[in-house]
């Protein structure tokens, strides 16, 4: 089992998932000491960066304990594992993995709820949103497509554009912070705009994904998007 640098999941996240696996199947039993960090970045072909985030997750999630001068011991048997996208956002899932992403804005400006229609989101009436279209790169690499509406409720005022979302997080520049969210995830083949948009041929499958973001302690969304994104992006999810 290898990491596989040509996909969209962050290699430290696919290496984290990878020693769990080795501990459940009983490569490395509990109790037992994991090789170090240089052996493992040299077995996996990985940079010793991407080792320790992989250590900082495992221990966080208390399937090791790490002591300088003593190494690292097995402390738990994972029950399940998942990797891959989070509620927290694109840019800051793979931000954390100290990859860049590139957002090319195709729109910005005001809509109203009947305008969101077309996109098969149902929003608020009378309420005003800020609509943004906008292509997502890894690598140079297209592999997403937004269409977002921010209810303007929740920011008084707001103005961002083109040039404050080219390379920043959209959720920084709102300085919030979801705590939920709700996806409904179809797969669909692309149409020609989108075949166009994401560089593919019209045979790849996409995944096409509905989402509503909450703030804490509210009730009802902030942020209303459909977006298109390559199934690569994923990975390979576990759930438990």
């Amino acid at each position: 089992m290898q990491v596989d640098k040509a996909s969209f999941t962050p290699l430290y996240k696919q290496l984290f998932y990878i020693i769990c696996q080795h501990i459940q199947d009983g490569t490395w039993a509990l109790g037992s000491q994991l090789p170090t960090q240089k052996e493992i970045a040299r077995t996996y072909n990985v940079s010793l960066i991407v080792v320790k985030q992989a250590w900082s997750e495992l221990i966080n999630a208390g399937v090791i304990t790490s002591q300088r001068g003593s190494g690292s011991v097995v402390s738990a048997v994972p029950e399940g594992v998942s990797y891959g996208h989070t509620f927290r956002g694109i840019t800051s899932d793979l931000r954390d993995a100290s990859v860049a992403i590139e957002n090319r804005i195709l729109d910005i400006g005001p809509r109203r709820a009947r305008d969101a229609l077309a996109d098969g989101l149902s929003l608020p009436s009378h309420h005003h949103f800020l609509f943004i279209s906008r292509i997502r790169y890894l690598n140079q690499r297209p592999f997403n497509h937004e269409k977002i509406y921010l209810d303007l409720s929740f920011f008084p005022g707001l103005s961002l554009t083109a040039d404050d979302l080219a390379n920043k997080s959209l959720y920084s520049l709102l300085n919030v912070s979801s705590d939920s969210a709700t996806e409904k995830v179809d797969a669909i083949l692309p149409t020609p705009d989108l075949c166009e948009k994401l560089q593919i041929p019209e045979n790849k499958p996409l995944l096409s994904v509905t989402r509503q973001t909450f703030l804490a302690g509210q009730e009802r969304p902030f942020e209303y998007c459909r977006y298109y994104v390559l199934s690569d992006y994923f990975g390979e999810i576990h759930y438990h």
